[in-house]
């Protein structure tokens, strides 16, 4: 009897110790690394149905989970369905839900059909005022709930139980469900959006997400300074996020990006233009995305190039091959001004509208100039000054540029090389007459790029205010498909033949990251960066 007892007392001290000993992790293991990112800006909001910046994007992609998510390669893996089913006509999915999703909240509430419901009407209720209302108009009533006032229960969108879902579609879209990977198809906890008070993703207590990390705690963001993420306990899903957490700053001057690489600040950043070269040299792992755009901008409100003869005469002046000769390095040739790959209605906008559609140099560009002149009543013409960032590459196709229009036009023009740094806010503050500046691509949809000239759009760099272009956007986004598209397409030859914006070359985006770190999932068109896997070794 006591030698039993013996050997109990020791099978139960093996018992005890050996879980601890056999659980206990190495601090230097990925499971115990935090991730270091800068945000480029203060993110706006957490609540993914109305985000649109990129920074919000970024913490949002992490804080939640949608019915599916997006691999590194654009492939579609599960979220929080597990499983789902498409009928033969394309127009109807079943998603069945995972019964184990739970929200980040201490009662670990449980993710239901039902959260997804309410984040889809949310999104398309004209009281929220969604920008991203229209990605969803492929899903029945949609349009009619958000242009026409429909009520919200008539919404293709439906809780058959607490763990299935679902959509119906008006028509067949190809990239439906990745479009249900992006923020405003995110679930929402009705209960506690509506104890905010309108307050809803303003602060860390005004947030409970569903993905695989968590605000740390209310203090965990710290406006204008640090977002810091934590491991989200209560997540429940096909796999197990790696890192601990994310530590993110904001806008973080990152001018000497390699540094703060090299010196352990950062763990991932998005490069300037000027230390590509010296990334490669330290070998750091990179990655990129062609999705900016470089092009000349006209100041609309300038005195002078507010006449479109004006415009006119110094585009078609322009020799494109001689002036174009030499482009800066990881860029190609654009000859239009929504670039190759962004959609509509799940298509890609180039195929369908065509492509080479800048406006070309014309034997007629003198005639054009004058009659600008004229129409001015102007005898001589007032200095005018091309700004440009102070780089030899584009320095160089300006000079050949200034070339070309004192030959041709038989007037002298300026130019105005300024840092990066100095260049966003003189276009912000709208302190210039000709600028060549990058346009950043900020989502799959050829709609939001051609909305960077809508009037009211804060990001018009050229300042246009066209009630005949505002309203080519908004029939493209009440119409048909076909018709959708047609507008869009009239959007862009608008923008062309009224010289507001002159396509020339497309640049590579470069984040670069630490040795140390892999896994990272990047997203193009500034859609995000999923820590998920990121595995960081110290």
């Amino acid at each position: 009897m006591t030698i039993i007892k013996k050997v109990l007392s020791i099978v139960l001290c093996l018992v005890l110790i050996l879980p601890i000993s056999g659980c206990k992790k190495n601090k230097n293991s990925p499971e115990n690394q935090t991730i270091k990112y800068n945000l480029g800006s203060e993110p706006k909001t957490l609540d993914p149905q109305i985000c649109t910046d990129a920074s919000s994007n970024i913490v949002v992609l992490n804080t939640f989970e949608g019915l599916v998510r997006l691999g590194a390669n654009g492939e579609i893996t599960p979220g929080v369905a597990q499983a789902w089913e498409l009928s033969d006509d394309g127009l109807n999915y079943i998603f069945h839900l995972r019964e184990d999703a739970c929200w980040s909240d201490s009662g670990k509430t449980p993710v239901t059909a039902h959260d997804f419901v309410f984040g889809f009407r949310r999104t398309l209720s004209s009281y929220t005022d969604s920008p991203k209302a229209y990605t969803l108009y492929c899903i029945k009533n949609a349009r009619k709930v958000h242009l026409n006032g429909a009520s919200v229960t008539s919404l293709g969108v439906t809780a058959t139980d607490p763990h299935t879902l679902a959509v119906e579609l008006e028509y067949p879209v190809e990239n439906f469900l990745a479009i249900l990977s992006t923020p405003p198809t995110m679930p929402c906890n009705q209960a506690f959006f509506e104890k905010t008070n309108g307050q809803y993703g303003l602060e860390s207590n005004m947030i409970i997400g569903n993905g695989a990390f968590c605000v740390k705690n209310r203090y965990g963001w710290d406006h204008y300074n640090t977002l810091n993420l934590t491991k989200n306990e209560n997540y429940h899903g096909e796999n197990v996020p790696v890192p601990a957490g994310v530590s993110f700053t904001i806008g973080k001057d990152t001018s000497d990006a390699v540094s703060l690489i090299k010196n352990s600040t950062l763990d991932v950043v998005l490069l300037p233009e000027s230390q590509i070269s010296l990334a490669n040299k330290e070998k750091l792992p990179l990655t990129s995305f062609k999705d900016t755009l470089w092009g000349l901008s006209f100041n609309t409100a300038d005195a002078l190039f507010s006449n479109l003869n004006i415009r006119k005469g110094f585009i078609t002046a322009l020799n494109r091959e001689n002036m174009l000769s030499t482009l800066p390095e990881y860029c190609e040739h654009a000859d239009d001004i929504v670039i190759d790959g962004l959609t509509v209605n799940g298509q890609n906008f180039r195929d369908v509208a065509g492509s080479s559609l800048y406006l070309k140099q014309d034997s007629q560009a003198k005639k054009f100039f004058e009659e600008g002149m004229d129409q001015l009543k102007l005898k001589r013409l007032p200095t005018v000054t091309i700004l440009c960032p102070d780089s030899t590459a584009i320095k160089a196709i300006v000079s050949n540029m200034i070339e070309n229009l004192n030959s041709t036009l038989g007037y002298y023009f300026n130019m105005e090389p300024i840092s990066d740094n100095t260049l966003r806010p003189r276009i912000a503050s709208s302190s210039y007459q000709i600028a060549f500046l990058p346009l950043s691509v900020d989502s799959q949809f050829a709609l939001d790029f051609l909305n960077s000239f809508n009037s009211k759009n804060s990001k018009n760099v050229a300042n246009l205010s066209s009630p005949d272009y505002d309203k080519l956007l908004n029939a493209a986004i009440s119409a048909t498909p076909k018709d959708s598209i047609n507008h869009l397409i009239s959007a862009e030859k608008y923008i062309n033949e009224n010289v507001i914006f002159y396509p020339m070359y497309t640049q590579n985006r470069f984040f670069a990251q630490t040795k140390k770190l892999s896994n990272l999932i990047f997203h193009n068109y500034n859609q995000g960066i999923d820590f998920f896997f990121a595995t960081k070794r110290k």
